[in-house]
């Protein structure tokens, strides 16, 4: 949770053993430990070793860009220093402010000094101290005094630091209602059939209050009206930031709260000030007891009920335990890890759309409100727990036409552009023309404004409008000079996120007015093979009612969806699948810039119409963890989740993407090239690049393939190559994995 401990007070006063003692060594940041890392101890002139403080502008440095990482994630944390200036505790305190932390000073200065040099005597040699360190360390402590608002402790007193079980047996009944995200006919609708807000009752409130829906700024007014009654508790949920960064003039990243959002507030002359005061008092979870029972409410869910709740993260409350689809696995534990009268109730993830019962002892409170299902709650009072859910029946997206499209002029201009540039290739389907950059753009590597847009671009040259698009062309890393992995730590934007990057080709499905059906796409064609396989599998994955639907979806919010196709019958590529799949990886919008739905968004749009969204891999806080990361899934052995992928999708917090292939996968790319090569020709002419004794064994096996009867019937994708080489070489072939079978 949102605590910091400030620990105060000299070198030998006893805070490092104060701190095992307690256990909280996981959980702070000490400064001799990072002086430690920069420099190792050091001689001094009386002859024994020391920790140096030559490095100190490093060491805090370090310090404060590790702290701030943990504050993003709210992580409860500890600082093992001295903290004897006014200055330094402020800048702690300025970092609390800015992200609603607790912040605590454990003081130990009123041990005698006397007793601290002779516990300093007795320390190990390398933390010891002079004793006029220690002297002026305590006339520091005498003159520099602990800042306002920050609260101080014996160290006795952390006990009462920690989040307690608080009774709620007193109230008539306890609501817990759901994600409401903007739809407030519901919610008014849930309080109405229960006669209000009352005075002897309780109401928690698990978070996501705005996006999506089209009632937003009526939910604010609503939670603004109630915010200060004792009976109220209202949790932060993963869009609650973004009100965060509007009620202080800032922007956030979120495309669907700054189209729809943001005007609905201001059209409504909502107060930033009355909101930032909503959002302080939002807290970080419920722990509660009721008669007999305990119960545990958070926003996402946790898998268990630790002993000391202080210690989880607050971005485990809001974001859940594990990944987006786990929460079923998280309740199974829930469940199992914890005695039988512990309860807990959340919301945020269902993409399986489980009922709000999920098992005996566990409540899920996602029930799609803003796309017209339910607005779940659950009411616990003296004669057990209850569920409700109140159907929504407002939930119709708000036309965003001036954001999200271009005037025809425009438009027209960008096609008069795309037709004159020679690197820019037109495909006429009637009304409707795909542009792309041909093969000369690419080994050119003329990339520029219109020719990375010019990538699954498909206008209307008729009525000038975007008809269907995928992504403006993004690189490798280590692809383009901005694209090198030294200036990536100047071009990224922390934190960023790693998505798994699917085997497969890229498939692009929208509306077509003109036969008012779906406009399916791949390859730069709407007749190509690759988009008559896209649509089969779409047909395939996808009932004919959800197809419908997926298509009144699409014409309504003018927006393709974007696959990744992994066709293992027609188009198998370098990795292997059990089966093939389509993967929506984003949800566009048809409009010249590109944006995209966030990916919670898309996540939820994507089980409403039974497809598998891309899978969220990785959350990279800063330039330290992903420069480690980098390095670790580049190994050769390396595997995700005990298989092999092609690689990550890598993109920031404003939305700049690279990406990154493993090493198992240009492995294999580069073999493909061998394997044709040497079928064609009998051989390859530079041998030179076969530098492993794998490449040097398969290529001995796979030219022999060039002298076979009828070389016609050879194979010539890399998944059968390999699978036939590997079964000659052991006589066991590998697993779908693409691990050799033992």
């Amino acid at each position: 949770m949102r605590i910091l401990l400030l620990l105060r007070g000299s070198a030998g006063c006893g805070k490092s053993t104060w701190i095992e003692n307690n256990g909280l060594k996981p959980y702070t940041l000490s400064a001799d430990d990072i002086r430690l890392l920069c420099q190792s101890p050091i001689m001094q002139v009386d002859g024994t070793y020391g920790i140096s403080q030559n490095n100190d502008n490093v060491t805090w440095k370090i310090l404060f860009n590790l702290l701030e990482t943990r504050m993003q994630r709210g992580e409860f944390t500890v600082i093992d220093a001295t903290n004897s200036k006014t200055s330094e505790m402020n800048r702690y305190k300025e970092m609390c402010n800015a992200y609603r932390y607790r912040i605590y000073c454990v003081d130990f200065t009123d041990i005698p000094i006397e007793e601290v040099k002779r516990r300093n005597a007795s320390r190990e040699e390398m933390k010891r101290v002079p004793n006029e360190a220690i002297d002026k360390m305590y006339s520091r402590f005498a003159t520099q005094k602990i800042p306002s608002g920050i609260k101080v402790i014996k160290p006795n007193e952390l006990d009462t630091i920690w989040m307690k079980l608080f009774d709620l047996t007193e109230y008539k009944k306890i609501h817990h209602i759901g994600d409401i995200h903007g739809c407030n006919t519901a919610l008014q609708k849930y309080l109405s059939d229960n006669g209000g807000v009352k005075d002897d009752e309780f109401y928690i409130f698990t978070g996501d209050y705005v996006d999506r829906g089209i009632e937003n700024a009526d939910v604010v007014k609503f939670l603004i009206s109630i915010m200060n009654k004792k009976n109220v508790l209202m949790l932060e949920g993963n869009h609650e930031r973004w009100l965060w960064l509007w009620a202080n003039d800032c922007t956030g990243k979120s495309k669907e709260f700054e189209l729809v959002t943001r005007p609905s507030l201001e059209e409504a002359r909502i107060c930033k000030k009355d909101v930032r005061q909503l959002y302080r008092k939002f807290g970080q979870c419920a722990y509660y007891k009721y008669g007999e029972n305990i119960y545990l409410v958070t926003h996402a869910g946790l898998s268990t009920l630790p002993s000391n709740l202080s210690y989880v993260a607050t971005d485990q409350m809001i974001r859940g335990v594990g990944n987006y689809n786990d929460f079923e696995k998280v309740a199974d534990t829930f469940y199992g890890t914890t005695p039988s009268n512990v309860y807990q109730i959340h919301g945020h993830r269902n993409t399986k759309q489980l009922p709000v019962m999920v098992n005996n002892r566990v409540f899920n409170l996602e029930g799609q409100v803003e796309f017209g299902g339910n607005l779940r709650c659950v009411q616990i009072d003296k004669d057990g727990i209850h569920t409700y859910e109140v159907k929504n029946e407002v939930f119709k997206t708000p036309e965003m036409q001036k954001e999200q499209t271009v005037t025809s002029s425009s438009v027209a201009d960008t096609i008069m552009n795309l037709r004159a540039n020679r690197y820019i290739q037109e495909k006429k389907f009637g009304n409707i023309s795909s542009f792309n950059f041909t093969n000369k753009a690419f080994y050119d590597k003329v990339w520029d404004e219109q020719t990375t847009k010019a990538r699954g671009l498909y206008l209307d040259t008729m009525k000038g409008k975007v008809a269907a698009r995928a992504y403006d062309k993004f690189f490798n890393i280590n692809e383009r000079p901005e694209t090198k992995f030294d200036m990536l730590q100047h071009k990224l934007q922390f934190p960023v996120t790693a998505y798994v990057k699917e085997n497969g080709f890229l498939g692009i499905i929208s509306y077509n007015e003109y036969e008012d059906d779906l406009l399916i796409a791949s390859k730069s064609t709407l007749d190509s093979s690759f988009a008559q396989w896209l649509k089969e599998m779409l047909y395939v994955k996808v009932s004919t009612e959800n197809i419908n639907n997926m298509k009144e979806y699409i014409k309504e919010n003018n927006v393709s969806f974007v696959f990744e196709c992994v066709d293992m019958k027609n188009d198998p590529h370098i990795i292997e699948y059990p089966e093939s799949n389509l993967y929506l990886l984003d949800i566009v919008y048809n409009q010249m810039d590109f944006a995209k739905y966030e990916y919670d968004d898309m996540c939820h749009i994507a089980n409403q119409f039974g497809l598998t969204p891309k899978e969220k891999a990785f959350e990279i806080a800063n330039w330290q963890e992903f420069f480690d990361w980098y390095y670790d899934i580049l190994e050769e052995d390396y595997e995700y989740k005990g298989h092999v992928i092609e690689g990550f999708v890598i993109e920031d917090s404003v939305g700049y993407m690279t990406k990154l292939k493993l090493t198992y996968y240009n492995f294999w790319k580069f073999m493909r090239g061998v394997a044709h090569e040497a079928i064609r020709k009998g051989y390859i002419a530079k041998t030179s690049a076969l530098t492993t004794q794998t490449a040097n064994e398969f290529y001995a096996w796979v030219k022999k393939l060039h002298d076979v009867e009828n070389i016609e019937n050879v194979p010539r994708d890399i998944c059968t190559l390999r699978n036939m080489f590997y079964k000659d070489k052991t006589g066991k072939g590998v697993l779908n994995n693409g691990k050799e079978q033992q």
